[in-house]
């Protein structure tokens, strides 16, 4: 039974169904989006933390989706979903009209969007577009976006320039679409607090003493990786939208690389097991071989640090934590309040496509977030 927010919280995470109903829904869809299994690799590392892959033999973009979660349950249904994200980006999405923002006029500076390159808006602004129906996700109007930001280079057209970045930034999926709303923005917030990191060079971050995280998961999660003989690093990272955003480091002697991880979610437990995590799922990443997009000479890890240990003092994680606000309400309520404070940081409204069919079990969406940016390097400097 769900609360009377309809909200269920589970380990690490918070949904609008149980697993167990979410996968009693799901298992039967899978074919319809090319997932032909689903796989756990947790035992091909020394930690143990659940992590799965869905497999799409046809996909046109990665044929193989990881995901990770408290339970083996929660962790298939994570690469699951993950999977099903990505087969939406590679459907054909509406078109309403093609020319430029000139003569489109939409309600926000091109120039705001995710770019390859930065370009004068008064340039942006005549080049010729595909563009789809979205929503303003405070005012509720309808607005206009270039279809190339979710579309892929290998699904353009020729003509088409390649100038925006078709990212799964602001990329999710939900049992309902306020669900999946409300992780498609915390993922924004977080790429985007981590990037203004990355600019100071690591800057805002409050480093974190493991040993004082008190929230059970989270204290099971550390202890898994320090039995496992994990080097590791917690940071807090500061928000300009007073969001909690932690960020985690792994590495190991008998795996000589530095593996990342980030989070973000109003409850900043999750928010830290959500780092952890994602480390670990990235570690397992590369030891199972199976990414499309990843080298196989690791080239695309830092080496593990000549300082085994963080540097400095270490903050204790309820003191460092103690400012947050709980958020309160439903899925609803969260991401008018998300969206509310993204718009007061960019000056720009967030917005939502919509790339499930209409009465699909499953939803799925892409948050746009003029003003937000994302690291273009896979790795996050340690």
């Amino acid at each position: 039974m769900l609360p009377d927010n309809g909200l269920a919280v589970l380990p690490g995470t918070v949904r609008a169904r149980q697993p167990e109903e979410t996968w009693e829904i799901l298992a039967g869809r899978l074919p319809l989006y090319g997932i032909t299994r689903v796989a756990r690799l947790t035992e091909l590392d020394c930690i143990g933390l659940p992590v799965w892959t869905a497999v799409r033999p046809a996909s046109r973009t990665l044929s193989t989706s990881q995901g990770k979660g408290g339970t083996d349950l929660l962790a298939k249904l994570s690469a699951a979903m993950e999977a099903i994200e990505l087969w939406h980006v590679e459907q054909p999405l509406p078109l309403s009209v093609r020319g430029s923002a000139v003569e489109v006029a939409p309600d926000y500076p091109v120039c705001a969007l995710p770019l390859r390159t930065s370009f004068p808006e008064g340039t942006l602004a005549r080049i010729v577009w595909e563009w789809t129906p979205g929503t303003g996700l405070l005012s509720g109007d309808k607005v206009l976006l270039p279809v190339d930001l979710v579309r892929r280079r290998v699904q353009r057209p020729e003509w088409t320039p390649d100038l925006l970045r078709a990212t799964s930034t602001g990329l999710a999926c939900g049992n309902t679409r306020n669900e999946a709303l409300l992780h498609a923005l915390l993922e924004v917030v977080e790429r985007d607090v981590l990037f203004r990191d990355g600019q100071l060079g690591g800057g805002l971050r409050t480093l974190i003493d493991p040993e004082t995280v008190d929230d059970p998961h989270g204290r099971d999660v550390i202890d898994r990786l320090k039995a496992a003989g994990m080097g590791l690093e917690v940071a807090l990272v500061d928000s300009p939208y007073g969001i909690p955003v932690c960020l985690a480091y792994l590495w190991s002697e008998d795996f000589p690389a530095v593996f990342a991880g980030g989070g973000c979610h109003s409850q900043p437990a999750i928010a830290l097991t959500r780092a952890l995590t994602e480390a670990a799922q990235s570690r397992l990443a590369a030891i199972a071989g199976t990414r499309d997009d990843l080298p196989t000479d690791l080239s695309w890890l830092d080496t593990p640090p000549a300082q085994a240990q963080p540097v400095g003092e270490l903050a204790a994680w309820p003191e460092a934590t103690r400012g947050f606000t709980p958020a309160s309400g439903g899925f609803a309520d969260q991401v008018r309040d998300v969206a509310r404070r993204i718009h007061l940081t960019t000056g720009h409204e967030p917005m939502a496509l919509d790339l499930s069919e209409a009465g699909s079990p499953i939803h799925a969406v892409q948050a746009v977030c003029p003003g937000t940016r994302s690291r273009i390097r896979r790795a996050m400097p340690r």
